[in-house]
């Protein structure tokens, strides 16, 4: 997963102390980096997310209310992964495992390919400013723009849903309740994909890539259902097998991004998760304390539990959880580094390697798990500057495209006021100092350049840029930018070892979910009485 001198020729620059590309135009930039089927996908894809700012910038002035603000603020944590990995443990101990084992793979599916893409592209979100983001989670911004993951994930949960709801017996419900989830539905996936609109976080092509994306995992898991669910709870011995090496070479193909995007963590966990869900659904199904009614590998459960029981369950189950996820790090945290050390194994960009540090068991865990830190849902959630180092790169490079019209604006009039000339004249011409005078910086170097003090994702503690020559090096301003963005940002510490760590550490969190847990609801007189035929 290294990436070889010759993929990445970067300087460090002396006066920023940080690593740009010297002399290169961001555009440029991210092609000497990708490879050239990469780089051409990039190209082709770029002008349409740029040409639709101007388009979003004129909803935002006409339809913005806050009202909506809060609204979609809102309900765009429904739409992501943090949400699925709260609401899927909760499937399975209240009843419901046959949708959970569906939503859970669907899920990880739709976190793991958009996350794919991402990576895979590296394009950016719409530019701010123009554009007023709108978030209330401090690292959505920091991600890739294309495809908009929320979309994917909201299409193609709707649609397993809606399909669920279409094979169920309408005698078993009350009337006008099927139609109303339906509508429920209908509106859950409308907000989440215009809401990624509405809050300037996507463009357009975002949201349809994101859909296309979300409905082919939709409808690739829909067509194969009955097939994926025997295997996922049947004594296949080769099943958990094909699960952990599938998911292995799932997360060794992750693209390497050019930026520092926080996407393939997720990847990680979810590919995890299902490495250790579908091993333990399947043990769990051939136990005693599981139900095989509805389906094989139910967790029991029933209403006559009460509500103190049911609550009882939820606590011991989430707690249960991040006990493990402390511990299970803690240990791995002190057991890889010397084994990565040993065998010098590789690592991924914007990871540190275990060749630079000594232990890591000391090292501060966080009491949840990084992949649900909830948003806030107080304070203010406009963002306007900006966020990230793929922000930083898009503005230059439209300055610089900008400026390169210009400048041929300038020769094409410089021409037609010679008239014809030779092919000699023309050369001269482009080699004139008053045409290298045009170098002129249209951005305006303010606070609004970075992001204003209010901003949901950080702020600027500069306050006041300095003011530089009009002819000042564009080189020069975009590393000073950058570093602007890292100290507004500082980048969270990614170890080697945390790709291992997660791996374990998920699939422990799958298969405690479905295993473990529901038979410690069993042994502490939480469960139902399991329904065996």
């Amino acid at each position: 997963m290294t990436s070889s001198p010759s993929e990445k020729t970067v300087a460090p620059d002396e006066e920023y102390d940080i690593e740009i590309p010297a002399g290169i135009a961001s555009d440029a930039y991210y092609d000497s980096q990708l490879t050239p089927m990469r780089a051409a996908l990039r190209r082709f894809l770029l002008p349409y997310i740029r040409s639709e700012t101007p388009i979003l910038y004129s909803m935002q002035l006409k339809v913005r209310h806050p009202v909506l603000d809060v609204y979609f603020t809102t309900t765009a944590f429904s739409g992501n992964h943090a949400f699925f990995m709260i609401a899927l443990p909760v499937l399975f101990w209240f009843g419901f495992s046959e949708i959970a084992r569906g939503f859970t793979l669907i899920a990880a599916m739709g976190v793991y390919w958009a996350g794919f893409f991402k990576d895979y592209l590296c394009l950016p979100r719409p530019l701010s400013p123009p554009i007023v983001r709108l978030s209330r989670s401090k690292s959505t911004c920091l991600e890739y723009g294309f495809p908009s993951s929320h979309s994917t994930n909201a299409v193609s949960v709707a649609l397993f849903l809606y399909c669920h709801l279409l094979t169920t017996d309408p005698a078993s419900w009350s009337p006008y309740t099927r139609e109303l989830s339906i509508l429920g539905l209908i509106i859950y996936a409308v907000s989440i994909v215009y809401g990624r609109l509405y809050c300037g976080m996507h463009s357009i092509t975002d949201c349809i890539g994101g859909s296309l994306i979300g409905i082919t995992i939709w409808g690739v898991h829909w067509t194969f259902r009955h097939t994926i669910e025997y295997y996922m709870v049947s004594p296949v011995w080769w099943v958990p097998l094909l699960v952990v090496a599938t998911g292995i070479f799932l997360v060794s193909i992750i693209p390497d991004p050019v930026d520092d995007c926080p996407c393939f963590d997720d990847c990680v966990a979810f590919i995890a998760v299902i490495m250790g869900l579908i091993p333990a659904s399947i043990h769990f199904a051939s136990t005693s304390y599981s139900s095989n009614y509805p389906v094989p590998a139910t967790i029991p459960y029933s209403t006559d539990l009460g509500l103190v029981k049911s609550v009882l369950r939820l606590v011991l189950g989430v707690g249960t959880l991040f006990v493990w996820r402390l511990m299970a790090k803690k240990a791995l945290y002190v057991l890889l580094p010397p084994i990565y050390k040993l065998f010098s194994l590789p690592y991924r960009p914007h990871f540190i390697p275990a060749s630079t540090y000594n232990t890591l068991s000391t090292y501060p865990i966080g009491k949840v798990p990084s992949v649900i830190d909830l948003p806030s849902m107080s304070g203010n959630a406009e963002i306007v500057g900006l966020q990230s180092t793929m922000d930083v790169h898009e503005k230059f490079s439209q300055a610089a495209a900008a400026q390169a019209q210009e400048q041929e604006g300038v020769t094409m009039g410089l021409r037609s006021r010679k008239g014809p000339t030779t092919h000699e004249e023309i050369n001269m011409e482009e080699k004139s100092p008053l045409l290298d005078h045009q170098h002129i910086h249209h951005h305006q170097r303010d606070s609004s350049v970075l992001s204003n003090s209010s901003t949901e994702c950080g702020s600027d503690e500069g306050g006041q840029e300095k003011n530089g020559s009009m002819y000042a090096s564009r080189f020069e301003d975009e590393a000073e930018a950058l570093l602007r963005v890292e100290r507004m940002h500082p980048p969270k510490s990614r170890f080697d070892v945390d790709i291992v760590s997660k791996l374990v550490v998920y699939a422990g969190i799958g298969a405690l979910a479905v295993d473990g847990i529901p038979i410690l609801f069993a042994l502490v007189g939480l469960a139902a009485e399991p329904v065996r035929f």
